[in-house]
């Protein structure tokens, strides 16, 4: 874990307004667990996360939680940070600029009009999903957006 995810707990807590003493007492375990958790010297289980993620109100922390801890999750869940929300949108406008003039839209419909992806039209999906990655991305970030 490099030093911006170990800190994930910690910053949303913190967005959250909340003190380490009285999230430690809302989750019912010590503030030497939850400073270990949020120091990343101890790993945080699944059910104490969503606990986490209900009490500090952030789906965010969720979907970080799963990149860190579930080795799968990061190969499918896009890298997002929280921005401010002026800088989501634009970025996700941005995405959609990208994807209308790669003519992403157009060749997925040619691609997908049979019901299949046969053997000659596997390099163009896959070419049209990675136009569409960073469209995902975007999306997310929005969703995740800091209001400033």
């Amino acid at each position: 874990m490099n030093s911006n995810n170990t800190t994930i707990f910690q910053t949303c807590r913190q967005a959250a307004g909340i003190t380490q003493e009285r999230a430690a007492e809302l989750l019912g375990i010590s503030v030497r667990t939850l400073a270990a958790y949020e120091s990343g010297s101890r790993p945080v289980p699944p059910l104490r996360a969503a606990d986490m993620v209900d009490l500090y109100g952030t789906q965010f922390l969720a979907m970080q939680y799963l990149r860190l801890y579930a080795p799968f999750a990061s190969e499918v869940l896009p890298s997002v940070d929280r921005v401010p929300l002026a800088q989501a949108v634009c970025q996700l406008m941005a995405a959609i600029e990208h994807v209308h003039q790669q003519r992403a839209g157009s060749r997925l419909m040619q691609i997908a009009a049979d019901g299949q992806i046969d053997e000659l039209e596997e390099q163009e999906f896959e070419s049209v999903m990675e136009v569409l990655e960073p469209l995902i991305a975007a999306v997310l970030s929005l969703r995740y957006a800091q209001e400033v």
